[in-house]
């Protein structure tokens, strides 16, 4: 089976990963209407975080300001997921049809490195507004103030990448203007 082109591994793969996007999609919708269901409904609906430089279980609907802090940033966390996922289909899709170096793949790559390092960085800031509100939600949680930077690293790596292919992209359209 070839890597590249029709009915290849990467034609495969992204169809998984576009249904990975749709299922993130939904992950994003669910938790950006479970605060305003009813509260019957939400009895026991708790809220786990073990990403980052975070660790706090709770339920969402009992306790104060720190909870929806970490609620909002674990939201703007999940839609940085999705915003990636989308920019994987995207990058994904020429590939599957057997078009490595596609015009718009170096600002779908640089886009995704920006992602990447942004959705870092703001998760760092919300850490570190939780640990300036000084708030213990329940025995257990635990509050770190690091960078994540493995990702930023991951971000960079991919805006690079982002510029590789910018310039295959230009030898490709050179040699094809000189044929």
């Amino acid at each position: 089976m070839n890597l590249i082109g029709p009915k290849s591994i990467a034609s495969k793969l992204h169809l998984v990963v576009r249904v990975l996007f749709f299922l993130a999609i939904a992950r994003v919708l669910i938790m950006s209407i479970a605060p305003v269901l009813p509260y019957f409904s939400l009895q026991h609906l708790s809220f786990d975080v073990r990403s980052g430089p975070l660790f706090a279980s709770f339920p969402l609907l009992q306790g104060g300001e720190a909870k929806w802090w970490i609620w909002a940033m674990e939201l703007v966390s999940r839609i940085c997921h999705a915003v990636v996922l989308y920019l994987l289909v995207r990058v994904l899709k020429p590939v599957g049809t057997g078009e490595l170096f596609h015009l718009k793949m170096p600002t779908y790559l640089r886009m995704m490195g920006c992602v990447v390092i942004l959705s870092s960085i703001l998760r760092t800031i919300f850490c570190a507004a939780l640990l300036k509100l000084g708030t213990v939600l329940v025995a257990g949680t635990q509050f770190s103030w690091a960078i994540d930077t493995d990702a930023i690293f991951m971000g960079t790596v991919l805006v690079v990448l982002g510029e590789v292919f910018r310039s295959g992209y230009a030898l490709k359209t050179e040699s094809e203007l000189t044929v």
